[in-house]
């Protein structure tokens, strides 16, 4: 069965009034009964963990068909700007480091840390959207998960996970600083679907035209506009 997948990704280019917060709560209940997340006006730590863009992902199809669906969206930077990449990248060593390090950029003007930075990003998301998919909590233990993306092979345990899609983007955003300047800012997105076939399949979303058929942008502005919508 073909279940297409939607992404709606949400670009938080300005904040939203507590009446705003309020009604996109209200519809999150009524659209998803069983969430666990907290009312917490005024608090962007509640939906987007310090970052400027979050993501939602959705399919259609019967209950065995969209059960193990996820999205991960991590920023293509240090969480903090007082940061360098490199500081930052000897502080995740332990997590994929050692396996994506290569002398030569891939990248004409990149440099190692920006090119080790990009690599760890793709495989973090890739293995948080894995853990989402298959409702795990995010303690889990990343070491589990052997993504080797230039075979195209994943390993869970040491066992292949046949029947999983894997589909790999950058989002590139411009934020509206309070003098008036735009900051433009990347991320990098994964999502992971079990469609039970008997492959691995890695989809490479680089062409704009191509993602805009699946991935679709909103502002606050634009969000709010087609709220109502969703529970009529």
């Amino acid at each position: 069965m073909e279940c297409p997948i939607l992404v709606w990704m949400l670009t938080f280019n300005r904040e939203l009034t507590s009446e705003e917060y309020d009604q996109c709560y209200q519809t999150m209940r009524a659209c998803i009964p069983h969430s666990n997340v907290q009312y917490s006006p005024g608090s962007k730590e509640s939906c987007s963990n310090h970052t400027n863009l979050i993501g939602m992902v959705m399919t259609q199809g019967s209950q065995h068909h969209v059960v193990n669906l996820g999205l991960a969206i991590i920023p293509l930077a240090p969480e903090h700007p007082n940061i360098s990449i490199s500081t930052f990248l000897e502080s995740q060593y332990h997590k994929e480091i050692a396996a994506i390090q290569d002398p030569s950029p891939e990248r004409r003007g990149e440099s190692s840390d920006e090119m080790i930075m990009r690599r760890l990003c793709m495989l973090l998301t890739l293995k948080q959207a894995y853990i989402r998919a298959i409702g795990q909590p995010m303690g889990f233990d990343y070491t589990r998960l052997d993504f080797d993306v230039p075979r195209r092979t994943v390993n869970g345990d040491g066992k292949a996970l046949h029947g999983w899609e894997f589909r790999v983007w950058q989002a590139h955003i411009e934020i509206l600083r309070p003098d008036g300047s735009t900051d433009e800012q990347v991320y990098q997105c994964a999502s992971a679907f079990f469609r039970g076939t008997h492959d691995i399949n890695f989809v490479w979303q680089r062409d704009a035209k191509e993602l805009e058929s699946w991935v679709q942008f909103l502002t606050p502005d634009q969000l709010m506009a087609v709220m109502p919508k969703l529970t009529d």
